[in-house]
């Protein structure tokens, strides 16, 4: 099928079960190893399979039962009771497939009626696009409906909707999707959505929308608002032709030829451009290409007006007037004051059916396209220097305030804050930034580097602002690749973002390297802690949690690790396995390594035995490893409770064993907290170590406030939070009795809503 779920090709000729589809409609649980309870949520997709033995062969159905592959999970194949499940026919489960949110899904099948009106949406459908919870839906048309990648499995029917009226600026893409152009409008204003974001849109006036071709423009209101005429104006410009739409890029005086008066650089819609950004051997503007754009007097321009307050409406452009303001094409141009040459874009006029009318004063509130100030006056620069991360109050001088940080866009929060995390303050993974490019590395290799040094992470530290258009090109980069799509639109979480960017593009080291009861050694770039619920337990502290984890797994660290991301315990965003976490500012990572010399739990003498059956013995300080040398590891085991126990032999340098029993102190490996990333109804912020006190804390969040409302734009900023300084010196039994609403200032989020702790170790750092 040409845009069906799976890429094969259905076959032509008998019925397939394999080609059934169907809903889960009652969430249910699987055990997987090791230690591991997969969800599976209601409103899942799944597809019919054949259950197979061991040696392939097909087994035949149990009856009342159903054997799906989820298509929302990697490798799951279950057997589900019939009542659990929903049949659906093939076409709705492409257009259902891209709905991400498995609940979303399910009460969009349940909406029968709203099911019905948005199934109808195609190519050419006037419809609203609801990008944001709680903003109101945005005007569009359809002008892409079918799979982003048709040679790629799991892909679904997508909708790309350009954005109309209020909508202009708030898209993502021109109509690109990984350098296939799906279709064309102006930069960002398109997007890709799944169909729960549509709803038809009914207007009668079907002029408004769609291919608009106008032949002039209707002026008749004497008190018409005119948009100003800036950068990111949507205007008309004056051709041979008649007038042709574009969208101003460069509005200014011509160096050496002021007297000519202000010019414009347009963005053309059609490509009838002639202007490459040079004017007299100066590079004016970075953005024209001699494609798309023009260079004209900005007499030879006009606004385009809001659709919404004035529907255009097919007539002649020429005023009522004489023939003397007409070219020699035979259009008129709009009238001024003055001269071109020595009027100034604050003289602006034009004929409104013979009078004339002078413009509205600018108002401080933006147009519905206008998004100047977001992304051109709060564009942030390029810093090629190298630039190390400021810290103690240098670092607090530079990043705190209104505007600071990385400034948040269309779903972009899961990313902003995981770079401030690992950028802004710790320079532990700045090799990141600095590795040659191979021969075996991907061809945006070097452009994805430099634009996360230079546009991202120096201009972050040295003036700490990094704006939202910097961040979409690294999203852009990111769709790249073939595992990724949903990055320019969709929230993800901070491990598919970190896996694609470390993984896929940049190919750096593993930053772990973790072997589990002598097989081989795994690579990973984070860890994700599973474990049982200790019901217990009112509030672990990462050390613990790490030590669990590790113990129930049977894993141990290869390599002391230079950089530490740990997942906390938790099924998605929203279900959190602790009430509240103790992000221990020190984490003791020496008995989770293999082939380092540990202390006796008993005597402080050279370990040469583990036993994970002791972990939670209470005479032997329950809740720590226990690792013994030859004579206490016997003497323990002579009690009758421990006999059956299971130890292993540590791996131990034979210089030690050599040695004397006692060897006094062994060096311990630490790390330090520098980092925690936190999410609560899914919406991502960070917590930073700025310096060395308690309570030197920060507070990032992306999108702490917004100008403009709807139409505008987020406003990112940074806090210092010192409040957490009396949090972290409690107890864990301390920070149990506390009722989370006590908990001051932003300590809260800290504490309650944790989803990633980042450690550093200064010592390995050096060597990696």
């Amino acid at each position: 099928m040409s845009s069906a779920l799976w890429s094969q090709e259905k076959p032509s000729g008998g019925y397939r079960e394999d080609w059934r589809f169907y809903m889960v409609i009652k969430e249910c649980t699987v055990e997987k190893p090791p230690q591991k309870t997969l969800r599976i949520p209601r409103g899942s997709l799944g597809q019919a399979c054949q259950e197979r033995n061991s040696l392939g062969r097909t087994l035949p159905p149990c009856k009342g039962k159903k054997s799906l592959r989820i298509l929302d999970q990697t490798n799951v194949v279950l057997s589900l009771d019939e009542r659990d499940v929903l049949e659906l026919d093939e076409k709705l489960a492409e257009l259902l497939f891209p709905i991400t949110n498995c609940e979303e899904r399910y009460a969009l099948l349940c909406n029968k009626s709203r099911l019905e009106r948005v199934r109808d949406i195609d190519c050419g459908s006037k419809v609203r696009v609801q990008l944001r919870s709680g903003d109101e839906p945005l005007p569009g048309v359809v002008r892409f409906k079918g799979p982003l990648l048709p040679d790629r499995a799991l892909s679904g029917i997508w909708f790309g909707v350009e954005l109309l009226e209020e909508g202009r600026g708030q898209g993502f893409t021109e109509g690109s999707y990984q350098g296939r152009q799906l279709f064309r409008c102006e930069d960002e204003c398109g997007v890709f959505v799944a169909l729960d974001k549509l709803e038809l849109w009914e207007d009668d006036d079907d002029e408004a929308l769609g291919e608009l071709e106008v032949d002039h423009v209707n002026l008749v209101e004497e008190d018409q608002d005119f948009p100003p005429l800036e950068i990111n104006s949507r205007v008309l410009v004056q051709t041979r032709d008649g007038p042709e739409r574009g969208t101003i890029i460069f509005c200014d005086l011509l160096p050496g030829n002021e007297s000519l008066g202000y010019y414009v650089g347009v963005d053309m819609d059609n490509p009838i451009g002639d202007w490459d950004g040079m004017f007299d051997g100066k590079l004016l503007c970075n953005f024209a290409s001699l494609e798309h754009t023009r260079l004209v007097p900005i007499c030879d321009v006009m606004p385009e007006y809001s659709m919404q307050d004035q529907r255009l409406q097919k007539h002649s452009f020429a005023p009522r007037g004489t023939n003397s303001d007409k070219t020699s094409s035979g259009q008129s141009k709009p009238k001024s004051k003055g001269t071109c040459g020595s009027r100034s874009k604050s003289e602006f006029y034009y004929t409104l059916n013979g009078s004339t009318v002078d413009p509205p004063t600018q108002s401080k509130s933006k147009s519905t396209w206008y998004i100047d100030e977001a992304f051109g006056g709060y564009l942030s620069e390029v810093v090629h220097e190298n630039t190390p991360p400021r810290t103690e109050n240098d670092g607090l001088d530079v990043m705190v305030g209104k505007k600071k940080g990385i400034q948040g866009h269309y779903n972009s929060c899961y990313l902003d804050s995981t770079l401030f995390c690992l950028f802004s303050f710790s320079s532990v993974l700045d090799t990141v930034l600095l590795r040659p490019r191979s021969k075996t590395d991907v061809e945006y290799y070097r452009e994805t580097q430099e634009l996360l040094r230079t546009e991202i992470v120096n201009p972050l530290r040295i003036h700490g602002y990094v704006c939202a258009t910097k961040v979409m090109k690294l999203r852009r980069i990111l769709e790249k690749v073939e595992a990724a799509s949903g990055f320019t639109s969709e929230e993800k979480d901070p491990e598919e973002f970190l896996n694609i960017l470390f993984h896929h593009i940049l190919r750096v080291d593993p930053l772990l390297k973790l072997r589990s009861a002598g097989q081989k050694v795994q690579d990973c770039y984070f860890y994700q802690i599973f474990m049982d619920k200790k019901d217990k337990v009112g509030v672990p502290t990462i050390q613990q949690l790490l030590e669990w984890s590790f113990i129930n797994s049977d894993l141990k660290f290869a390599e002391a690790p230079s950089c530490l991301i740990i997942q906390m315990p938790r099924f998605g965003k929203d279900f959190k396995m602790f009430n509240k976490i103790f992000p221990s500012l020190e984490l003791d990572i020496t008995d989770l390594l293999e082939d380092t010399p540990r202390e006796c739990r008993i005597c402080g003498g050279l370990a040469l035995y583990e036993c994970r059956d002791c972990y939670e013995d209470g005479d032997i300080t329950a809740g720590k490893i226990k690792q013994f040398c030859e004579k206490c590891n016997t003497q323990v085991h002579l009690h009758p409770r421990r006999k059956a126990h299971r130890h292993g032999k540590l791996s131990v340098p034979k210089e030690l064993q050599d040695g004397t029993g006692r060897q006094g102190s062994f060096p311990r490996q630490r790390m330090e907290l520098f980092a925690v990333l936190c999410i609560e109804t899914s919406h991502y912020v960070a917590f930073v170590k700025y310096g060395s006190a308690d309570s030197a804390w920060l507070f990032f969040d992306s999108m702490a406030d917004r100008d403009g409302g709807q139409n505008g734009f987020n406003i990112p900023q940074v806090s210092p939070c010192p409040e957490v300084e009396a949090y972290l010196k409690m107890t864990p039994e301390e920070l149990h009795t506390l009722d989370p609403k006590s908990i001051q200032g932003q300590a809260r989020r800290l504490l309650c809503d944790a989803y990633m702790c980042m450690y550093q170790s200064s010592t390995m750092s050096l060597y990696k």
